[in-house]
């Protein structure tokens, strides 16, 4: 039997719209071999995730059609098929059975009204000839393989009753549900807390080891990919512009491009003002030709270092002064059972307890995984949720104990950025009109003329451009809606802004961009953050000091550097230890294993 499962050859994928063509996918070629990992990486745009559609035959037609190019597949029965020419209903056998992928949002790939085992057991009785009771048995195998919690519980749960990680481990048993030759998992950990990245990842190689399956992982992070892959395609508006073994890639990059997606991951090992980005590294001519800027990495980082009396220097600097902010036992509860006549019995402690000081100017980092209460905290501080107890001093003045005008006042210091940029703005209203209602409402400038031109100031402020005014959120990639809503907080001329999970969901290249402004605008008009992140290494570059949370409480607090490089508790190690590092002495051991 060959060795090779899929050969792709100069793969055309072009979606036909009212502007023109758009080529997706623009002539690539790439081999895979059976029980290899392959990974694709690239921002959002680059055609990394039509690849894998293409592979499965699943680009919606029209406006999208594959124009040309071949996708040999090799079956376990020694027999070829280009899964471009095959029929459809031929590609349903191979699809799922053969190939199965594992799509980036859980919660939008599980139907919610079927419950996770139902949606299983289906998959498994369409593709093998099993009885329902022999299916829902291979179900909780399944589950059990996959470690998920109480299997018996999962099989009945419906999708919006389980975690971000439960879910994408229901997708994973999914997908293993026929025993694939070839896995294809688009961005499958994107936004998931870093431990549970780590055991999905750790998961996915155990059961690529014990089933001898192919992956093809997609994802923007090059940090996870030296964590999986045994090679790398490296995408760029539809093109490969680099391709090696992991080692290579990481060690001796050739293409700028590439270059400039390992420098923008927030680095562990040193302290930088500012994250390079793409654009350090590479300039494109009008005509798309590739200019390259910088050639070394190592280069970049030395123009945006940091030495460490500097940063000694700012934190001494910054407690000389009087804390802006003063959280002293903060409790909220929510209720979690109550009687039959309404009476509380008892709480979940969200947040439990928390004291700490915030200085003016200063970045303090809230960091923990999922349900640890790090966003309760941000809300309660501002009164988004009703606290239990405790006390939030800002400037001398009880936060809990204001009234409504008086809060109504205090929200123009006081702002936040939502994790989410498309659900934080009106689909209805167009970009001024969604920048200027804060100004409206609190009465700044004297009419909305006056308002939209400080509207295109604050959107110039951003890297975007005054025209963008007369849009809606629609048209607008992810990055730049995360800015937009940057632009909507400064419009109220704040002081104090909680950064709610801001670039989770964000490709590194674009999370690098927004960092920086949220740094440059923090120089420029002295802002204080509270910023939070289930990253860890996000919040080590992005703060001076950092809080560890869990459970409601603080874990360990200190010098963001401190904190990474010594972890006092147990809970801290394991929130350092499942960073993807991309360290390149890992990659070697991992290679000769």
């Amino acid at each position: 039997m060959s060795d090779l499962l899929l050969e792709v050859k100069n793969l055309k994928t072009y979606f036909h719209v009212e502007k023109g063509t758009v080529k997706a996918v623009d002539d690539v070629s790439f081999t895979l071999r059976r029980g290899e990992t392959l990974g694709i990486v690239g921002e959002s745009g680059s055609g990394k995730s039509v690849t894998s559609l293409s592979i499965m035959r699943l680009i919606p037609s029209p406006p999208g059609e594959i124009e040309g190019g071949q996708m040999i597949y090799h079956d376990e029965n020694g027999e070829s098929v280009d899964l471009v020419q095959v029929d459809i209903d031929k590609m349903r056998k191979y699809r799922g059975n053969e190939i199965a992928m594992i799509f980036q949002e859980p919660m939008t790939s599980l139907n919610p009204v079927f419950t996770c085992g139902r949606q299983i057991v289906e998959a498994i009785t369409l593709h093998q000839n099993k009885s329902e009771a022999e299916a829902k048995q291979i179900t909780l195998e399944l589950f059990e393989q996959v470690k998920l919690p109480t299997p018996e519980r999962i099989f009945d749960a419906y999708p919006h009753q389980l975690s971000g990680g439960q879910k994408q481990r229901v997708m994973i048993a999914m997908a293993m549900s026929c025993r694939p030759s070839l896995l294809i998992a688009d961005e499958p950990t994107t936004a998931l807390d870093v431990t549970v990245q780590k055991r999905i990842l750790e998961l996915m190689n155990d059961l690529q080891k014990e089933k001898g399956m192919s992956t093809i992982f997609i994802t923007h992070d090059l940090g996870v990919i030296a964590e999986i892959a045994d090679r790398v395609i490296v995408m760029y508006k539809g093109k490969i512009v680099e391709q090696g073994n992991v080692y290579d890639i990481f060690t001796n990059p050739q293409h700028p491009y590439t270059k400039g997606l390992l420098a923008c991951r927030p680095p562990l090992n040193k302290r930088v003002r500012k994250l390079p980005t793409v654009t350090d590294f590479m300039e494109v001519t009008p005509e798309g030709k590739i200019i390259e800027k910088i050639s070394s990495i190592d280069e970049a980082f030395e123009r945006v270092s940091v030495k460490p009396e500097e940063t000694i220097q700012r934190m001494a600097e910054l407690r000389k002064q009087k804390p802006v902010l003063e959280i002293k036992n903060l409790k909220t509860y929510f209720p979690a059972k109550k009687s039959f006549f309404g009476k509380v019995l008892s709480y979940v402690k969200a947040v439990d307890d928390v004291s700490f000081n915030v200085f003016p100017g200063e970045t303090m980092g809230l960091v923990g995984e999922s349900g640890c209460g790090k966003t309760t905290l941000g809300r309660s501080i501002l009164r988004l949720v009703p606290a239990y107890g405790g006390e939030v001093i800002y400037k001398g003045r009880s936060v809990l104990d204001l009234s409504k005008s008086d809060m109504k006042d205090l929200r123009r210091d006081m702002q936040i950025i939502f994790q989410d940029p498309y659900s934080s703005l009106n689909p209805r209203m167009t970009i001024g009109d969604s920048i200027i209602e804060p100004m409206q409402i609190h009465g700044i400038k004297s009419n909305n003329r006056e308002r939209l031109e400080k509207a295109a100031e604050l959107l110039t402020m951003v890297s975007m451009l005054p025209e963008h005014l007369n849009r809606y959120p629609h048209e607008f990639s992810g990055g730049q809606r995360q800015r937009i809503c940057i632009a909507r907080a400064l419009a109220l001329e704040p002081e104090f802004i909680v950064c709610d999970e801001s670039v989770s969901a964000l490709d590194v290249s674009v999370q690098a961009q927004v960092l920086n402004l949220l740094i440059d605008l923090r120089e420029r008009f002295d802002f204080t953050y509270i910023f939070i992140s289930h990253d860890l290494s996000v919040v080590k570059f992005m703060s001076d000091r950092m809080v560890v949370m869990n459970q409601g409480k603080i874990e360990e607090m200190g010098i963001a550097d401190d904190i990474y490089y010594k972890p006092q508790k147990a809970y801290t190690q394991r929130l350092v230890a499942a960073i993807p590092k991309g360290d390149i002495a890992d990659i070697k051991a991992r290679m000769k294993a």
